[in-house]
């Protein structure tokens, strides 16, 4: 690539960290904040630093324009507001900050906070783009800054996260469906948006028209055509379940297999950025206030276009808008075969003939099908749902039906376009001649935004098995929901505007409330079949199965606070934690565990001890995962001691378990070895072996780290793996093999290369990014043992780029060997050659990072 996005930075560029504090209350904190930026090789921008030949206001001002991040330090003063400004410096360099990142640290405080500091901050936490924590002295200040800065070292390591292999085989990514049936008369269409979509100047093309006209398959039809002129590859994601635009960079990620916590737009931007690639989004009319997030993809991706589907158009400065037409109806005349027909009659007949097999088209029901198709005005979907009910009635029938019926109907519909009216005519005609028990089942789906699993339909109906399987049939065969078969589980789902007409129907039938509490029900009873804490499961389809009913779990959990049930949601999102946590959606699970403490607290209804002490469980689980220590304290820490009189040994032995990890990460290890101790009696006492083998891996860890007792850590690890291994459990045998990895490194023996490549081998198979993290850190600290000084430096860089891209935790214990472990190389190798390894790491790949990992060959040995 010829034309860089960015220019060629000399080696002596840093990246300038601007730090924001009050000068005097601070100045302890603000040297050690200094001296950890320094330390990192960073450069630290200090209000303080500079002579002042110019004024305060305009020195800090160009201090931070010429930074690349913000770091705040706040504690209880708010600062001097200048004559004739409305805020103090500190709050304007907040102001000024903009979309900089930014690692903003609050100092715990026991006196008085000037009030209008605690209001910058109260703003600050709700912003859920920035990152916020608290520390209690300059010390764990100096720390927090080095760890966090390390994640954000790489704003520009470009993300392949999906399909991860250690070969040099180009993967083409391909998530178009494959629809069996040939599409039926669009293909002067598809001609024209392709050629559309050939020419070099159209980015964004979306194809625009009311619901039901076809553009779902026609999309799919063109993206099926061109997707092997993208060199890597296209795909299809669709966004009619997504009801909050905020959740669209989350839904494209998944869809493409980009696992992170942290940026979301940034890591799809790094992911498109020199991919040649074509991205089909469907029914973008529900998220349009997300469209400038287009905008900024296809500014950061040269090599990236988009195809849209939407009934409206986006208004975007690259768009370029097709407007889908209805199907033809003209009749030619004396048509002879059926070819010749209209292709709005073909694809009734198509339609008739798959539902009713002998299905003939004569010279008497002809032209009542030519009439049929005119009166739905071409409209495909239309003519879709009235060819479903050919089993019920005639085409002669049909017609009668359709003429009498619309008439009534398009008087209560004046307030939308013709079409739109034909659409939901016919949806209504269509649903009307549904017996009363299909038009609840109907209505009953609709009430699930991702589709449902047939386990949930069968809850919500409570009707016997083979009634429910009929009904099911009857109404595929109107063409009204489809299936979809997802490894074991059956799923069920329906085009958006019939799930939207349902939905209506429900609400103006006053059960609408009741279907929801059903749901959450159903959700309720389900998740505890179906959580990753349990014994003998194959955690991998799980973490597909709840990613796949993420968006209903959404809805649920939405609707629930609402409506203020707040104990049924603290025992739902109890199963839910292990779930959050390895599928990398950590920032969610802890703001809905902050929403449901905080309304908790906020109201009159007080829960008993034991529904308590769950939800102090998991509020302090999620806030440690997201290193929110003073939350973690007011939760869990607090509530621990009621905890343990708790009758739920699951619920004790979680608790503990997440406690002494931390008491580990703050070396209290004595007091961690004791709570571990209660987390594992505990697991035991119930048979829950994934629990027993992640309670004895924390055990191992912490006597690692704890005057590293490699022997006794080593025990603990055998006998958690002979039991994660027995039971199949995926997230504990890799823990495993990194804590072995681990002993063998501290032990100076050669046995950690075999444990790292077979976990590296098995996070990729279960998308475990942060295992993956921690096994290419360990393998840097093998290459230090063996004297690779240069391959060591290389993977801390690339490692480094990862974490930073995925913003995955950094565990402090492990973390601090690592910094030890590079500060003794940059003195062994002097900065030129650590600079060059480093800046090698930053541009690896992620394919290339593992394979360089694993190469047997890694250049010469330096001497010490």
């Amino acid at each position: 690539m010829e034309n860089l996005s960015t220019p060629i930075l000399t080696p002596d560029q840093r990246l300038r960290v601007f730090v924001s504090s009050t000068l005097q209350e601070l100045a302890e904190e603000r040297m050690a904040i200094k001296q950890a930026i320094q330390h990192i090789h960073l450069t630290p921008v200090m209000f303080e630093m500079g002579a002042r030949p110019h004024a305060p206001r305009n020195l800090y001002r160009q201090y931070l324009a010429q930074s690349q991040i913000f770091v705040g330090i706040y504690w209880e003063r708010y600062g001097w507001v200048a004559p004739e400004e409305t805020v103090s410096g500190l709050e304007d360099e907040y102001n000024l900050s903009g979309d900089m990142p930014k690692l903003i640290y609050i100092k715990q405080s026991e006196g008085p906070r000037e009030e209008r500091l605690t209001q910058l901050i109260q703003r600050i936490q709700q912003d859920d783009k920035v990152s916020y924590k608290t520390f209690t002295n300059a010390r764990e200040l100096g720390s927090l800054i080095i760890n966090d800065l390390a994640i954000l070292l790489t704003e520009r390591f470009n993300m392949a996260l999906h399909n991860v292999g250690a070969g040099h085989e180009h993967k083409f990514f391909d998530s178009i469906p494959s629809i069996p049936s040939p599409i039926i008369g669009r293909e002067k269409n598809v001609t024209e948006v392709l050629a559309l979509l050939q020419r070099p100047a159209s980015r964004l093309v979306t194809l625009s028209g009311p619901g039901g006209i076809g553009k779902t398959r026609m999309v799919i039809e063109v993206a099926g055509k061109i997707k092997h002129h993208f060199r890597d590859g296209a795909a299809f994601v669709p966004l009619a379940p997504v009801k909050d635009h905020q959740l669209v960079v989350e839904t494209i990620c998944y869809h493409l297999g980009l696992k992170s916590s942290g940026n979301l737009l940034e890591s799809l931007k790094l992911y498109f950025e020199e991919k040649s690639f074509l991205l089909v989004l469907d029914n973008f009319e529900q998220v349009i206030e997300a469209s400038s997030i287009l905008d900024d993809l296809l500014f950061a991706a040269p090599g990236l276009k988009i195809l849209v589907t939407s009934r409206e158009r986006l208004a975007l400065s690259f768009e370029q808008t097709y407007t889908v037409p209805t199907l033809p109806d003209t009749y030619p005349e004396s048509p002879k075969e059926e070819e010749d027909f209209p292709p709005a009659m073909q694809l009734f007949i198509q339609r008739a003939k798959a539902i009713q097999p002998f299905f003939a088209v004569d010279a008497h029901n002809k032209d009542i099908i030519y009439r049929i198709c005119h009166r739905l005005e071409g409209l495909p979907l239309a003519i879709e749902l009235a060819a479903g009910q050919i089993n019920l009635f005639s085409p002669a029938m049909l017609l009668e039906k359709l003429e009498n019926s619309l008439d009534v109907l398009k008087a209560t519909f004046r307030d939308i376009p013709d079409r739109q009216k034909t659409m939901r005519n016919t949806i209504a005609w269509s649903f009307q001649l549904l017996s009363a028990e299909e038009q609840n089942l109907l209505m009953q789906i609709s009430i699930f935004h991702s589709g449902c699993r047939l386990d949930g339909i069968e809850s919500m109906m409570g009707v016997e098995a083979d009634e429910l399987y009929v009904m099911l049939g009857a109404l595929i065969d109107k063409s009204l929901i489809f299936k979809m078969e997802e490894g074991s589980v059956m799923r069920f789902q329906m085009l958006e505007y019939i799930r939207e007409f349902c939905i209506e129907k429900l609400k103006a039938s006053g059960t609408y409330e009741s279907a929801k509490e059903k749901q959450a029900d159903f959700y309720h009873d389900c998740l505890q079949r179906i959580k990753l804490q349990q014994n003998k499961v194959d955690q991998n389809d799980i973490l597909k199965c709840l990613e796949n009913e993420h968006n209903n779990l959404r809805q649920v959990m939405d609707f629930l606070l609402e409506k203020r049930e707040l104990k049924k949601l603290t025992e739902l999102a109890w199963t839910l934690w292990l779930f959050w946590w390895v599928n990398a959606h950590t920032k969610e699970g802890y703001m809905w565990m902050k929403k449901v403490w905080s309304a908790y607290h906020a109201g009159n209804e007080k829960f008993d001890d034991y529904t308590l002490s769950l939800l102090a469980t998991n509020v302090g689980t999620m806030a440690f995962l997201q290193r929110d220590l003073e939350t973690f304290n007011a939760s869990l820490v607090k509530y621990y001691n009621l905890i343990r009189q708790q009758s739920d040994d699951e619920l004790v032995a979680t608790a503990s378990l997440i406690v002494g990890v931390v008491k580990t990460i703050i070396h209290e290890h004595d007091d961690a070895e004791i709570v571990l101790q209660i987390s594992l009696e505990r697991y035991k006492r119930i048979g829950l072996t994934s629990g027993i083998s992640f309670a004895m891996s924390a055990l191992g860890r912490n006597a690692v780290y704890n005057g590293k007792k490699i022997d006794i850590a080593k025990r603990y690890y055998h006998e958690s793996m002979e039991i994660a291994k027995q039971d199949g459990n995926a997230i504990s045998v890799i823990i495993c093999l990194a804590g072995f990895a681990l002993c063998e490194v501290m032990a100076r023996n050669s046995e950690a290369k075999k444990y790292l490549r077979e976990s590296i081998q098995m996070s990729q198979q279960i998308h475990f990014y942060e295992a993956m993290a921690w096994s290419m850190e360990i393998w840097a600290l093998v290459s230090v043992n063996e004297g690779n000084y240069v391959h060591a430096v290389t993977l801390m860089g690339a490692v480094d780029h990862l974490r930073e891209t995925a913003q995955l935790p950094v565990w402090d214990d492990l973390h601090a060997i690592i910094l030890d472990a590079n500060m003794q190389l940059h003195k062994l190798l002097g900065d030129d050659e650590f600079n060059h390894a480093w800046d090698t790491g930053v541009n690896m790949s992620l394919d290339r990072m593992l394979e360089y990992a694993m190469e047997e060959e890694v250049g010469e040995v330096v001497a010490v």
